[in-house]
């Protein structure tokens, strides 16, 4: 069984690079993290055009065994830019969390990457910003934020409760195909 889900991984990922190679540019979005049974991991997500649409996919993630610098999520993304004929010319943004392994001036990953193609723009991650931008702000507010946040995770955590949203939408007359998002960066 094992053969055929690497062999559906290999030609899904395949189906990605050569999409990302077809567009004209694209842009990348990195994240090293460290879960909770202290597997850290790199995960890069892809933009690109394809058929005249924005798509995002995951282009791949990849487990670390010893260190997680710049360096070395320099390397891991290099060696998977020359492995696949991936242009450095045609990445016009990396979008990162802010933190110092990515955005480092003599040794973070961004940097690294301009070395490449100095015409890279670099964002930082909406979510991110959020998350950072919640800390400051007033009780009042924050105390609001957080009860919608318990509401969203209340409907989100159960499909029954998700579907009694959907019904209760319908019969308010609201859209109930609008997806409740959130994350706990």
């Amino acid at each position: 069984m094992k053969p055929h889900i690497d062999d559906m991984a290999k030609d899904l990922k395949l189906q990605v690079v050569e999409a990302v190679k077809a567009s004209p540019f694209f842009a990348i979005q990195c994240d090293s993290t460290t879960d909770v049974g202290q597997c850290c991991q790199l995960l890069v997500y892809v933009r690109f055009i394809k058929d005249g649409t924005v798509k995002e996919e995951l282009l791949f993630s990849k487990e670390w065994m010893t260190t997680s610098k710049g360096s070395d999520v320099m390397k891991t993304v290099s060696d998977l830019f020359e492995e696949n004929g991936l242009s450095w010319e045609k990445l016009v943004d990396v979008c990162t969390n802010g933190a110092p392994v990515m955005l480092g001036s003599r040794s973070g990953f961004v940097t690294s990457v301009k070395e490449k193609n100095l015409a890279v723009t670099t964002t930082h991650c909406v979510i991110h910003r959020q998350a950072l931008a919640a800390k400051t702000l007033p009780d009042d507010l924050r105390d609001s934020l957080n009860l919608a946040i318990k509401v969203v995770n209340f409907v989100k955590n159960s499909t029954l409760n998700t579907r009694l949203f959907a019904a209760l939408c319908v019969d308010l007359g609201a859209d109930h195909k609008i997806i409740l998002f959130h994350t706990g960066v």
